[in-house]
């Protein structure tokens, strides 16, 4: 009769556990949502802050130096020739180096948009 009673205890939490496991799958949620962002925004990727803009499709990034754009490839000095900086954007003091002029670019990546 002791065996009987510690199959049947087995039993029990061998059902307690498979119907936890159970609900717990059935309850959760996919670990990675998909992340539908429209528009113009700020970005942490790779250990950099960007920005999308929407109407120009390209990241734009600054070392608190110069700007820069991500042309797919990597990182290039923004001119200030498309929308990104027409409106709504103070440039202060900030002029655009000469061709000349040394840079060293960024080398971090970019979230790439589906």
């Amino acid at each position: 009769m002791e065996g009987l009673r510690k199959w049947a205890l087995a039993a029990v939490v061998v059902v307690a556990i498979g119907a936890c496991a159970t609900i717990e799958l059935l309850s959760s949620r996919p670990a990675v949502a998909q992340e539908k962002v429209v528009g113009d925004h700020w970005r942490n990727f790779d250990g950099h802050w960007s920005y999308w803009h929407d109407g120009d499709k390209r990241w734009y990034y600054t070392d608190g130096v110069h700007w820069y754009y991500h042309n797919g490839a990597g990182w290039v000095i923004y001119q200030f020739d498309k929308l990104f900086g027409l409106t709504g954007f103070h440039r202060g003091d900030y002029h655009i180096p000469a061709d000349h002029a040394k840079i060293v670019v960024p080398r971090h990546e970019v979230f790439k948009h589906r």
